[in-house]
């Protein structure tokens, strides 16, 4: 029984499924750009998937040569670095990488908040922290 909450907790989260599982990824998202450093995240062996997978999936293999997606520019490349940049006080060099960083920035927070509300008031009506279905 206890392997079984686990796992549901597990997936809840994986899912952002309910508000603590949004507050808890979002949140941990944001720490763990505001503690590596901006230069580590270049090694990184994540490709973008809209640029290596997507739209070469989409154009055969060749990227359109204009319109938005000329040369396959992913329309959210560099907002890793970029918010990592931010929130280790770069604002200057976060603009540089994206500059949606400070909306993207700005939207995680109001999520986090709006969802730290939503857990607080569903603590107060059932007494409980998390709600195991």
């Amino acid at each position: 029984m206890k392997f079984k909450k686990i796992k549901t907790i597990f997936f809840d989260i994986l899912s952002f499924g309910t508000p603590q599982a949004k507050v808890f990824n979002l949140s941990s998202i944001l720490l763990i750009l505001a503690s590596v450093p901006t230069e580590y995240l270049k090694y990184s062996p994540v490709k973008c998937v809209f640029k290596h997978f997507l739209l070469p999936l989409i154009f055969n293999g060749t990227c359109p040569i204009d319109g938005i997606f000329a040369n396959c520019n992913c329309p959210a490349c560099g907002l890793t670095r970029g918010m990592s940049r931010l929130l280790h006080g770069d604002i200057g060099g976060a603009l540089k990488f994206n500059r949606l960083v400070l909306i993207v920035f700005f939207v995680m927070l109001t999520l986090i908040i709006i969802n730290i509300i939503k857990s607080v008031q569903f603590f107060k009506k059932t007494g409980k922290i998390y709600e195991i279905k």
